[in-house]
């Protein structure tokens, strides 16, 4: 009876792989990446002034604008006109 009783501890026992078994050489190439953020993104000191802020955003829930916004005026070239640097248009 004792040896029955170590048997079922091995039939018990299952090699699969997992839902969670991956790309290898993915994951490889991942783990080797120093930082992919850039430096300046650790930098949470955010220069503002902070007065102006509180002016536009109260300004902004009360509804009023002392003044309107400017309009932004953008001329396009025409198709004949030459570039900046004196080259003619593409064709």
């Amino acid at each position: 009876m004792l040896a029955l009783g170590a048997c079922a501890d091995y039939v018990k026992h299952r090699d699969t792989i997992t839902a969670s078994a991956g790309d290898a050489i993915a994951h490889n190439k991942v783990v080797h990446i120093d930082d992919p953020w850039p430096r300046v993104a650790s930098d949470t000191r955010i220069t503002g002034n902070g007065r102006r802020v509180d002016k536009v955003t109260k300004r902004y829930l009360n509804g009023s604008a002392t003044s309107s916004p400017t309009s932004l005026s953008i001329t396009l070239p025409t198709s004949n006109s030459p570039s900046p640097d004196g080259s003619p248009p593409a064709q």
